[in-house]
């Protein structure tokens, strides 16, 4: 009887470690997310990411357009990145909002962080007023692996 006991108990454990939902175990420098936003002109060229794997990869915020107030977003683990277009990702790859992304990433490096013109217009914009871009943690994406 000793033994049963001692053997449920660990059957009750060994349950409720594994019934646990895990985060997915990527390689080191692999994220997946969706796009929920790309900003243009005044904002910057950003494309936000909401990062679904790993947590804590990003950073928590709220972003509304002037004007668009209704449609402000909220995110928990976002991160910004350059458009595609000025990182060398294939054009295939719809930077659009909605779509999912499992991608290879990198920091900035300190010139990228002096230099500013990755998330920068082409002629720059004159804007009005002081517009705030979104507050997030900048990377560059390396490689998109899979998209849809």
């Amino acid at each position: 009887m000793k033994y049963f006991k001692i053997i449920a108990c660990a059957l009750v454990v060994s349950l409720s470690v594994n019934g646990c939902d895990k985060e997915e175990l990527l390689p080191p420098n692999h994220a997946k997310g969706k796009i929920i936003k790309v900003t243009g002109g005044c904002y910057g060229e950003i494309v936000l990411i909401e990062v679904e794997n790993p947590k804590g990869l990003g950073s928590e915020g709220t972003f509304a357009t002037i004007g668009e107030v209704d449609k402000r977003i909220s995110y928990s683990n976002a991160i910004g990145v350059p458009y595609f277009s000025k990182t060398g990702i294939p054009v295939s790859v719809p930077q659009t909002v909605g779509t999912w992304l499992y991608f290879e990433f990198r920091e900035l490096t300190e010139t990228e962080k002096q230099n500013g013109n990755l998330f920068s217009p082409n002629p720059l914009p004159i804007c009005q007023m002081n517009i705030i871009p979104p507050s997030v943690n900048r990377l560059i994406i390396t490689n998109i692996i899979s998209y849809k």
